[in-house]
């Protein structure tokens, strides 16, 4: 193959993103003209699971008309709250859920759920699950999307969800390698940095990781951190050692992603084509090109220009085009790569699937605090009060779950606290992760004479601080199957059956001696 046939082949290696709920003129331009490999959604893309099968149809179609190759057609279908095909879908809980249940069967029903709903809509790639080790109370970035604190339970219910993303037809992508979850810096914003020894990584960090390889994950996904213990100068997406860790000492074989290339720990430190250029060479086969066409644009030229000067060697090129025409080979993307635009309403959300959403929530929540006279909420009105900016939402619609099932309650502000003397208070604590965004007034409720039970919907550590006289939920999360959930335990019409999966405290005291007694 000539040296120019392999530069167009390169654009193969490109994965991007565009605004809209049709596909926009500049990634109609990026698959006619420049053989782009893939496309991710979001939240910007989606309406409805039929406008997103129309939407992939309409994406394969252009790729077919100009003889392209199918698009391998991905987005993050974490659970909880990083998901998004949501209205008109199943909301899963999130991982941190799934690993309070400490259900492998639950984690598969729920995966294969998940994925035979993106296949009906013509997304073949999830970029979950989230394999992160959340050990850092104040990691900022992971927290709920992490099953939890315990490698081995990770692994294990990582390997639950790969094994059933994939049997139903959809690639799995373990992310981030090799371990998001011991940090305090969000790699969207900055650079992070993991100091551990090699030891520990190997201990605590890289064990999911070679759990998915071994269950025969489809893909991988890099971090934009350093680990200085195997690499002091670049972060693992742009790094050689890393990822000859993962492809040659662990014969991994399938596609390594990077993440988001538009995100501030790469951004701030390198141009679009170089980071490109570096990624490819440490060996990524898939570059996740999101952000503006510019960008996009230059981050494929520039691996072009390298191709043709020979900085990336024409192997690396063809062997990277070649893991990626075998997922689509073995997604049967080349048989038919569109998907039955009046089927996906027998096919989605639909009540059986919904049902399994119900059954993970109701086995997740977790009493960590079972404060007397508190839960079942006792007769009366029923004050939800949101106590951060992303709880007070989830404060509102808790308060309607509980109005549906026959409780008077009604969302609070917090400045009505100390005046409340009858009923009782339910607090929400919400924050994806970190101890900051969740902090509870416990002065505030310490002045509250009336029964008080606080819901964690983020990561749980928070509860740990508040008074013992607060009874005290976990559900690590706000989609409306975990609210539900709730609502049935705080009335008395469900039992609380999760365990925690993190510690709460501070390090080095255990779950036992942070709760105490009542």
């Amino acid at each position: 193959m000539s040296r120019d046939a392999v530069a167009a082949l390169a654009a193969q290696l490109f994965m991007v993103d565009f605004t809209g709920h049709v596909p926009a003129p500049d990634v109609v331009r990026l698959i006619e003209d420049d053989g782009i490999g893939g496309v991710i959604l979001f939240v910007k893309n989606i309406a409805s699971p039929r406008q997103v099968a129309i939407l992939t149809n309409s994406l394969q179609e252009i790729a077919a008309a100009a003889g392209r190759p199918p698009l391998l057609i991905s987005a993050d279908q974490e659970g909880g709250t990083v998901v998004r095909l949501r209205e008109g879908a199943t909301h899963f809980p999130s991982a941190m859920a799934f690993g309070a249940t400490r259900s492998e069967a639950l984690a598969a029903s729920a995966a294969g759920v998940a994925a035979r709903e993106l296949a009906a809509v013509g997304i073949r790639m999830n970029l979950a699950p989230d394999v992160d080790v959340n050990n850092n109370p104040a990691n900022p970035v992971i927290g709920i999307r992490s099953f939890g604190e315990d490698p081995a339970l990770v692994g294990r219910l990582g390997a639950a969800v790969i094994g059933a993303t994939q049997a139903a037809g959809v690639l799995a992508t373990a992310k981030h390698f090799p371990g998001h979850g011991d940090t305090s810096v969000d790699s969207h914003l900055d650079l992070p940095v993991v100091p551990h020894a090699r030891a520990r990584l190997e201990a605590v960090e890289l064990p999911p990781f070679r759990e998915a390889v071994r269950a025969g994950v489809g893909a991988v996904m890099t971090a934009h951190a350093v680990y200085p213990a195997f690499d002091p100068e670049r972060p693992a997406t742009l790094s050689p050692v890393l990822l000859g860790l993962l492809r040659v000492q662990w014969g991994f074989s399938g596609l390594i992603v990077t993440d988001s290339m538009a995100m501030r720990a790469i951004t701030d430190r390198f141009s679009a084509g170089e980071a490109a250029v570096l990624a490819i060479l440490a060996g990524a086969d898939v570059i996740l090109a999101c952000g503006e066409i510019a960008a996009q644009r230059d981050a494929l030229d520039a691996v072009r220009y390298a191709v043709s000067t020979g900085r990336i060697p024409r192997a690396r090129i063809e062997v990277s085009a070649a893991r990626i025409r075998a997922a689509r080979e073995r997604l049967g993307l080349l048989r038919r790569a569109t998907v039955a635009v009046n089927r996906v309403a027998d096919d989605v959300g639909v009540p059986a699937h919904l049902e399994v959403a119900e059954r993970v929530a109701e086995a997740a929540v977790t009493l960590t605090r079972p404060a007397r006279g508190v839960i079942p909420l006792p007769p009366g009105p029923v004050a939800v009060v949101g106590v951060t900016g992303d709880a007070r939402d989830a404060a509102e619609r808790l308060a309607a779950v509980l109005r549906d099932i026959g409780r008077d309650a009604a969302a609070a502000a917090p400045a009505r606290l100390d005046g409340l003397q009858a009923g009782s208070v339910v607090v929400v604590l919400g924050g994806r992760g970190g101890r900051e965004a969740a902090d509870p007034p416990a002065a505030d409720l310490m002045r509250i004479t009336v029964p008080v039970a606080a819901v964690s919907v983020g990561a749980p550590y928070a509860l740990a601080r508040l008074p013992h006289a607060v009874a005290c939920l976990a559900v690590y999360g706000d989609d409306p199957p975990s609210l539900r959930a709730a609502a049935r335990v705080l009335i008395g019409a469900l039992e609380a059956r999760g365990r925690l999966p993190v510690t709460l405290g501070e390090p080095g005291e255990t779950v036992a001696e942070t709760l105490g007694e009542p």
